[in-house]
C-alpha cells in the first residue's frame, strides 16, 4: 500500500459559544498542502431537561475538538440522546480535508462492524417467524458448512488439523464462538485468511461459503471467543430463508419501516458528495487519504452484501435503529422486533469460563452481534451494567444505556479503529455531564 506524505501543522483553535450555536473549527488546505485553521458555524443542540449539565455537555466538543487540532482525526460528529431527546449533537472537523468539506450532519459513513447488530435484527426477525433455532447446526441451512476442520498445531505442509467435535450452532454465529476468524492476527489460521482470495477479495456467497468450509476453524465450536466473519454467515443465512438478497431483505423489515433512507450496502451517486473520505497513518504516523479501502469503494452494489462490515450510514439513521432496540423493537409506532427477543439480544450469552473474552473487554460480555456491559468496575468507564453496543473498523461507536435511557453514537472516518480513543472520551464525558437524581 502506497500513502501521500502530507505534513500536518498543528495549531490551535478558540472555541466560542453563542447561545445554542459553537464555532467549531474546520481544517483546509493552503497551496503547500499544510493544514490551515478555518473557523466555521456550527449548530449544537442540548436539552437540559433531559438530566444534562449543558455545561458539562460542552466538554464533549472541547475534547473532540483536540483530535482535530491535532491532526489526528479529520471530523468527528457525536450525538447524545436520552428519554428519545437528543440533547448533544455536533459535527466538528472535515469529512474531506482535501476537498475542504466540513463534517455534517447528513455525512454518510462507512460503519463497519456497525453493520452486525443490524443484520443481526434481520436475522432475528426470521428467528420471531419460527425459520430457524438457535441451536440448530448451520449446515442444516448452509451445507457447505458441515464436517468442517479444526487447526491444532504446526504450519504449511506441516500443519495438523482435527475433525470438528460438534457442529457449529447458529447461536454459535451470533456470539463469535463458531471458530472462523477474520485475518487480524498472526496466528496460523489468521495466516491462511489472510492469503485467500475468496475471503479477502471479491466473491460469491458460494464461494465464500466453500472456501471457509476449506480453512480450518481457529478452535473447537462453542469452546472460545474468535471475532470473525461469522455475521457474514448469518447474512447468508437471511438470504437463504429469505429468498432475497441480504440488502433486499435489510431494506424491507428494517430500513424502509424506519425511514433509514441513508443506511445501504453502497453509495447513490446522487449522495457520493455525502461520503466521507477515510483515512489511516502513513509510516510518519500522520494522518492521510486511505488507500485500498478494505470492502471497496462503496460507489456500486457489492456482488457479496456483507453482513459483518459493508454498510454505510448517518448519524441519525443509526440513531433510530439505536432506539429500536432500547425501546424494546419498536420506535416511532413501528415494531421491528419483539420485546423478548430485544432482551435475548442484549443479554449475555458467554459463559464464565470465557469472560474477559478479549484481553480490552474486561467488564464486558458478549450478546448477539454486540458486547455488553456485565461489571462496570471491571471494564473502568462510567456507564451501567447491561448497557450494550459496538464499533465499527473505521471509528464509528455507539452505545446503549438501557437504566439511564441513554444513546451514545460517535462517527469518525479512521482505520483502525481503536488507533485514537475519542469513543472513550465521549462515553466517559457524556455520564460525567449526568447530574440529576435517580
Amino acid at each position: 500500500m502506497t500513502f501521500k506524505i502530507i505534513k500536518i501543522i498543528m495549531k490551535k483553535i478558540l472555541v466560542v459559544l453563542l447561545s445554542l450555536s459553537l464555532s467549531a473549527c474546520v481544517v483546509s488546505v493552503s497551496e503547500n498542502g499544510s493544514y490551515v485553521p478555518q473557523p466555521q458555524s456550527k449548530t449544537q443542540s442540548f436539552n437540559t431537561q433531559q438530566g444534562f449539565s449543558e455545561q458539562r455537555l460542552l466538554r464533549i466538543n472541547d475534547k473532540m475538538q483536540e483530535y482535530i487540532d491535532t491532526g489526528k482525526l479529520a471530523g468527528i460528529t457525536t450525538l447524545v440522546s436520552r428519554n428519545d431527546q437528543i440533547v448533544h449533537f455536533a459535527a466538528q472537523g472535515m469529512q474531506d480535508r482535501a476537498a475542504g468539506e466540513a463534517m455534517q450532519r447528513d455525512t454518510i459513513f462507512r460503519i463497519y462492524s456497525m453493520s452486525k447488530p443490524i443484520t443481526a435484527v434481520a436475522a432475528l426477525t426470521l428467528w420471531e417467524q419460527g425459520k430457524f433455532h438457535m441451536n440448530d447446526p448451520i449446515a442444516m441451512y448452509l451445507p457447505e458448512l458441515a464436517n468442517l476442520k479444526v487447526y491444532v498445531s504446526g504450519s504449511g505442509e506441516s500443519m495438523v488439523l482435527e475433525d470438528a467435535k460438534s457442529p457449529i450452532r447458529i447461536i454459535d454465529l451470533f456470539t463469535h464462538t463458531a471458530g472462523f476468524s477474520y485475518g487480524f492476527t498472526g496466528s496460523e489460521v489468521d495466516k491462511l485468511y489472510r492469503a485467500s482470495p475468496m475471503i479477502q477479495g471479491k466473491a460469491t456467497p458460494e464461494n465464500v461459503l466453500t472456501e471457509l468450509a476449506r480453512l480450518p476453524l481457529n478452535h473447537q465450536p462453542g469452546t472460545q471467543w474468535n471475532y470473525g466473519v461469522n455475521t457474514d454467515v448469518i447474512g447468508f443465512l437471511v438470504e437463504k430463508l429469505s429468498g432475497m438478497k441480504l440488502g433486499e431483505y435489510v431494506k424491507q423489515e428494517i430500513l424502509t419501516p424506519l425511514n433509514m433512507q441513508d443506511t445501504d450496502f453502497y453509495v447513490p451517486a446522487e449522495k457520493v458528495h455525502r461520503l466521507s473520505q477515510i483515512y489511516n497513518n502513513n509510516k510518519q504516523g500522520e494522518t492521510v487519504v486511505m488507500e485500498n479501502e478494505p470492502l471497496g469503494d462503496y460507489l456500486s452494489d457489492p456482488a457479496i452484501h456483507n453482513g459483518g462490515g459493508g454498510m454505510v450510514s448517518t448519524i441519525d439513521d443509526y440513531l433510530t435503529f439505536a432506539r429500536m432496540l432500547l425501546n424494546n423493537g419498536e420506535v416511532n409506532g413501528v415494531r421491528i422486533l419483539g420485546r423478548k427477543t430485544v432482551e435475548y439480544m442484549r443479554s449475555n450469552h458467554l459463559p464464565a469460563n470465557l469472560l474477559p473474552y478479549s484481553a480490552w473487554a474486561n467488564g464486558e460480555g458478549y450478546g448477539l452481534a454486540m458486547s455488553v456491559t456485565v461489571d462496570t468496575g471491571a471494564l473502568k468507564f462510567m456507564g451501567s451494567e447491561g448497557n450494550f453496543g459496538w464499533s465499527g473498523a473505521a471509528s464509528t461507536y455507539f452505545r446503549i444505556d438501557p437504566v439511564e435511557n441513554i444513546i451514545i453514537i460517535g462517527m469518525a472516518q479512521f482505520i483502525p479503529n481503536g488507533t485514537h480513543r475519542y469513543a472513550d472520551d465521549l462515553r466517559n464525558l457524556t455520564y460525567q455531564a449526568l447530574v440529576d437524581e435517580k
